[in-house]
């Protein structure tokens, strides 16, 4: 295990810039760089905000380390093993993924607890809403319930049986992909939702506390060369509010009923993902016959949208206050669409940015505006490599633009802090959002 390391490798800059876009009818956004975070060996390509805003920590997969720094003092508190970091739902403890290991840590950067006890790689690792458990998927097929104060193991669920390749096998043991085992709570963290990628399985309903199966759901039935076959789950979601189960399969996103497992209706999916809104009303843009458009869940009728070109569908999201959705879409010109949801009236279109490549396989975007609503519902931020724009979420003005940042780039939780990529890839830019105030 290597030592945690408290010296402070990044530079703490307190910055006069003020950077703002005022537009006429329209609300004004003034961000404050509050300090640059540098010191890291590669490419920042995530990071992630305490829920109290007071931390940040950052991955470094070359490393195989995570950095925790304050944002209040913009110092490196220390150095942690292992990456893929996450926060507790209180804040106090902070989760990092090793091979076949994970380690809690509180945020002073001193450990707490290492799990151990998976044969394979873990592939998934999650906190239990309340915070007391942990779960975590591994690629030896098993998932793992954990106490997350004694770190002791509570039950193993055997999702997937792997299948065992002899060792002198070495040209088939070089070609197989592990399987990767996913693992979601239920919002009352009574139940545990498994689905695996890589593999055709079902997504499956699991007790946390006996560790007993209780359903099972289906993925699409495929043609395969002449043949039929159950194509795997490769994506699976409760509600926020837990009574309904979301399953993506091949092209087909299918709802049940959580308490029962009774499958509720099918789909035709239009993105690669299913989305609910935070409110729980709402399930992500989906095709039904000849039919387009929301799902509303209290009456499962489509909520249609008048002039929106849902083809090309790539990204999708839902405003914190569940009253807008955000779609981007390739058709024609790549654009993001501003949809009010309980009307489907469309509020805004906004341009985005789409610089395309090409390889010996496809036509692909390398580099897009990334979407994400500021936490008051009220801004869209779209972060590319060249820069970070904020936009109107009523009217789809302009209101703050930057070029000294890039992506990925996040909110804090009460919105008052944005972090992002700074233009050399390897500093990561705190800003701290001044005033937003009609002028």
């Amino acid at each position: 295990m290597k030592r945690i390391t408290k010296f402070c490798v990044g530079l703490f800059v307190v910055a006069s810039l003020c950077v703002h876009i005022v537009a006429q009818d329209s609300t004004r956004v003034s961000l404050k760089l509050k300090a640059t975070l540098t010191g890291h060996k590669d490419q920042v390509s995530y990071f992630a905000f305490s829920p109290d805003g007071e931390f940040l920590v950052i991955p470094s997969y070359s490393e195989y380390a995570t950095r925790l720094w304050s944002t209040t003092t913009g110092q490196l508190i220390a150095t942690l093993d292992g990456i893929d970091p996450s926060f507790s739902p209180d804040g106090h403890v902070i989760m990092t993924v090793g091979e076949k290991t994970v380690t809690l840590w509180d945020t002073a950067g001193k450990l707490k607890l290492t799990l151990s006890g998976h044969e394979g790689n873990i592939t998934a690792a999650t906190f239990s809403p309340d915070g007391t458990l942990l779960a975590t998927g591994s690629d030896d097929g098993t998932v793992k319930v954990w106490n997350a104060t004694t770190g002791q193991s509570s039950v193993t669920l055997t999702v997937w049986k792997v299948k065992k390749i002899p060792r002198y096998r070495i040209f088939s043991r070089a070609l197989r992909t592990p399987v990767q085992v996913w693992v979601k709570f239920s919002p009352d963290q009574r139940k545990l939702l498994t689905n695996t990628f890589f593999e055709d399985s079902p997504a499956k309903l699991w007790d946390v506390t006996s560790g007993r199966l209780q359903a099972e759901f289906e993925g699409q039935t495929i043609e395969v060369r002449y043949d039929t076959k159950v194509a795997g789950v490769t994506e699976a979601s409760f509600s926020p509010d837990g009574k309904f189960i979301a399953t993506r399969s091949a092209a087909m996103v299918t709802l049940w009923d959580a308490a029962t497992g009774r499958l509720i209706q099918r789909f035709d999916s239009l993105f690669s993902a299913t989305t609910f809104s935070p409110d729980s009303r709402w399930l992500g843009f989906n095709t039904s016959g000849k039919k387009v458009g929301l799902l509303n869940l209290e009456n499962l009728t489509l909520q249609m949208s008048e002039d929106v070109k849902t083809e090309y569908i790539d990204q999708e999201r839902f405003s914190p206050d569940s009253r807008t959705v955000v779609i981007a879409s390739a058709y024609n010109k790549y654009h993001a669409t501003l949809i009010d949801v309980s009307t489907g009236r469309v509020k805004a279109t906004i341009p985005l940015l789409a610089k395309w490549g090409f390889d010996i396989v496809s036509e692909y975007k390398k580099d897009n505006d990334i979407l994400l609503f500021h936490p008051s519902s009220k801004f869209l931020m779209g972060a590319n490599h060249n820069s970070v724009k904020l936009w109107d979420a009523s009217t789809g003005t302009l209101v703050w633009e930057t070029r000294e940042g890039r992506d990925p780039a996040t909110f804090s939780r009460d919105g008052k802090l944005l972090a992002t990529v700074g233009k050399d890839k390897k500093s990561v830019l705190l800003w701290e959002m001044v005033t937003a105030v009609k002028p």
